[in-house]
């Protein structure tokens, strides 16, 4: 039997993260999108009758800080058992300024794996009045522990589009990622792990150096995509997944990798992308981000 510590209960699995708040202001999407490089004027232009929308991987920012699980193991545990695994973000519609969001999240799954426990937190974001506006399936790895029993599902997921063969329009974009760029993130986006930001904790943690966020990877990412893609429309993001794998050190140069679209610019439309690190190694692999058709008035 494993080590009570390094044990993750399978009754664990529906507890709930504690609720939290908050409106969306327009200093919160501009400093989420500045700390990405995102300057899609949706996201400044705050003299638009249209209002100002917040970058769609801004929910990562609303998830981190709402996962306290009081009593679940590992619900935050140190950077050097936890790690970021996988992301699938599906939106209802786009986060825009004034929304007030409440947020929660539910443990929903629990997988042996060879690393360790593969344990999936399930988080709804919704407005005032009820409505759904957002639903982020995060997935980490538990280095090193064991559960106790059999794997837990206890809900399904959309299932993932996958490539055909027939897809078009395939690109390739290098982005250079700045030695402070974790910084700004963390600062930016209101996310902090010191491995990400502290050398000596990264070392400590058996990297060979700080690296940056899984999530600001696929905020660059989705960056690229929204802009190639969607022709710069962010509220066309419908749903945006990938699996985290290799490390990207700042400083580097990385390249997001669309391998092909599906669909039409009318309709609705599937990139498969992936980003790759300096050594060419899969950051995120086996990503997908589906776009709604363009607007009638577009």
């Amino acid at each position: 039997m494993a080590d009570s510590e390094w044990t993750v209960p399978t009754s664990s699995t529906g507890l709930l993260t504690i609720a939290r708040t908050y409106e969306i202001t327009v200093r919160m999407a501009q400093a989420y999108a500045a700390g990405v490089g995102d300057w899609n004027p949706r996201y400044f232009n705050d003299d638009s009758p249209d209002g100002v929308l917040a970058p769609p991987c801004l929910v990562y920012r609303l998830q981190w800080n709402a996962r306290d699980m009081p009593g679940a193991p590992f619900g935050t545990a140190p950077p050097t058992q936890y790690v970021h695994a996988s992301t699938d973000l599906r939106f209802e519609r786009p986060l825009c300024a004034g929304d007030v969001v409440t947020v929660q999240g539910k443990r929903v799954a629990l997988m042996q794996r060879p690393p360790g426990v593969y344990v999936v937190t399930r988080f709804e974001m919704r407005d005032n009045a009820g409505a759904l506006i957002a639903t982020v399936d995060d997935g980490a790895i538990a280095r090193g522990a064991r559960t106790d029993g059999p794997d837990v599902f206890l809900v399904d997921t959309p299932p993932l589009p996958r490539p055909t063969g027939r897809e078009i329009g395939g690109w390739s974009a290098t982005v250079r990622i700045a030695r402070e760029a974790p910084h700004v993130y963390t600062e930016c986006a209101d996310i902090w792990n010191p491995i990400h930001t502290e050398r000596r904790v990264a070392l400590d943690a058996g990297l060979p150096d700080i690296i940056l966020q899984g999530s600001a990877t696929m905020a660059i990412a989705a960056r690229e995509l929204v802009n190639r893609v969607a022709s710069g429309d962010p509220s066309r993001l419908a749903r945006l997944a990938g699996q985290f794998r290799a490390m990207i050190i700042p400083g580097q140069e990385i390249r997001v990798v669309c391998s092909g679209i599906s669909g039409d610019e009318q309709g609705e439309r599937v990139a498969f992308f992936e980003v790759l690190n300096a050594k060419g190694e899969p950051a995120v692999k086996n990503g997908i981000a589906a776009f709604r058709p363009r607007a009638a008035s577009s």
